[in-house]
């Protein structure tokens, strides 16, 4: 893959949209191309993850088991919470396609935030708007208002 490739992706992501081509060129460099066959496993939940990755080519599905969370596209980020914190994987991400993946580990992304307040703002967005995602998904799953207040007795 072209340097200038992957450096159209990332400016085309949320998280990199603002930040200066020269500081783009420098990240596409660290960037670990991982080429995937379909229904390969990237990680399961629990795994303990540090690293993020990019889609570049093909779709990933987020899932809990059986149950499908999210399906990721081309230019879409995978795993960014575990890139911030190093905890355990909240779910497993699974190749749909035959994908090609961007690999971004921890170490060289912390620089890069200490360096850019808009990547960090970038990638707040991005975890912002899946948990709006998911909240909104989960709105026909209400707790009725006699249960989710507590009595005093």
């Amino acid at each position: 893959m072209l340097l200038i490739e992957k450096v159209l992706m990332l400016k085309s992501s949320e998280i990199f949209r603002n930040i200066p081509e020269q500081e783009l060129v420098e990240l596409a460099g660290i960037l670990e191309e991982i080429y995937l066959e379909p229904d390969f496993r990237i990680f399961s939940k629990g795994d303990i993850g540090k690293c993020m990755y990019f889609i570049f080519k093909g779709r990933v599905r987020i899932h809990d088991g059986h149950t499908e969370l999210a399906l990721l596209e081309e230019y879409d980020i995978v795993g960014e919470l575990s890139v911030l914190d190093a905890e355990k994987r909240s779910a497993s991400a699974t190749t749909v396609d035959e994908a090609i993946l961007l690999k971004l580990d921890q170490e060289p992304f912390y620089e890069i935030m200490m360096n850019s307040t808009e990547v960090l703002r970038g990638i707040l967005n991005t975890i912002c708007r899946r948990l709006r995602i998911m909240d909104d998904k989960s709105v026909g799953f209400q707790i009725p208002a006699s249960e989710s207040q507590p009595t005093l007795r």
